[in-house]
């Protein structure tokens, strides 16, 4: 089953294609064409026999006219199969006689020893055929610490920070997602904070919130989340995302207080867990972040 990891960056780029066309523009040198919108094509590959082949993505770009003028495979590759070329020459030949376009294949490997294994077999370049793939890994994504440039470009800001994550310095993203959480409209500020809760490591994503609930814009932050509540509720989602943030937060305290080295009694456990007040909640992460006892973060 695919990992929230494996599906966090799929869900970017669709959500906002203008990133594969900064990938393939920046790191291929690959010109899209004009395009008026993109469509989500069906990303199965049925075959005479009865098996179906299943892309992670697909983008189709269209012109002014609906017409086909581009369509993208997307991939993630975690690790080695060395079937998986071989597939990948379905997927494209596929989409492009289903739909009669020019298509590219775009994998992201996160582990560049894989990327490299797979660049390999389509050496020498002098070989290049249509189904080749356009594959890259976290050190061909640029990095976006930089407030102006995230605000610029919020899609490839949070992109960034969720190939980046486990770099040492990945922290150093956080004052440039925070401004594009701070100036997004809601809707797009929603899916960045659920993808990068996806798509980042666990540990980053706790110094993440724990960052966001410090912030000087604190303020800001916890009238996002009633909102996401508020939504929830709405929609008729409040046990699933209210309890679900709920349950995230008080496990966030613990492991704030754990990487402080801060002893935690059993009692103090149960109380940070049984919680449901979402503003209790964050407060005690805010105090996590410095305490040096369990009585610093429990305090009336």
């Amino acid at each position: 089953m695919p990992s929230g990891k494996h599906e966090a960056p799929i869900e970017l780029v669709t959500l906002a294609p203008g990133v594969v066309v900064d990938l393939l523009s920046d790191i291929f040198l690959v010109k899209v064409p004009d395009f008026r919108e993109v469509t989500e094509p069906s990303t199965d590959m049925r075959m005479l026999a009865p098996r179906t082949y299943h892309a992670d993505g697909a983008l189709l770009f269209k012109d002014t006219e609906d017409q086909p003028v581009l369509g993208v495979v997307l991939e993630v590759q975690r690790a080695w199969d060395p079937r998986k070329h071989w597939t990948w020459m379905l997927y494209v030949a596929h989409m492009a006689v289903r739909l009669r376009v020019r298509t590219l294949l775009l994998v992201y490997c996160p582990d560049p020893v894989v990327a490299r294994r797979y660049e390999r077999l389509y050496e020498p370049r002098d070989r290049y055929s249509p189904q080749e793939p356009l594959i890259f890994s976290p050190g061909d994504v640029p990095r976006i610490v930089d407030v102006e440039r995230a605000r610029a470009n919020p899609a490839l800001a949070v992109f960034s920070a969720i190939c980046h994550g486990n770099d040492a310095d990945i922290d150093d993203y956080f004052p440039a997602l925070a401004e594009v959480m701070r100036t997004a409209d809601f809707e797009a500020a929603a899916s960045y904070d659920d993808i990068l809760v996806a798509g980042l490591p666990h540990a980053v994503r706790i110094r993440w919130e724990a960052y966001m609930d410090s912030a000087v814009r604190h303020r800001y932050y916890s009238d996002f989340y009633r909102q996401l509540d508020a939504r929830a509720r709405a929609e008729g989602q409040t046990e699933g995302r209210v309890e679900g943030r709920v349950e995230g937060r008080g496990h966030s305290v613990l492991t704030v207080l754990e990487a402080r080295r801060v002893a935690v009694p059993d009692a103090a456990r149960e109380q940070i867990l049984s919680c449901t007040d979402l503003d209790r909640l964050d407060t005690w992460l805010r105090r996590a972040v410095a305490a040096a006892t369990i009585d610093d973060v429990l305090q009336p």
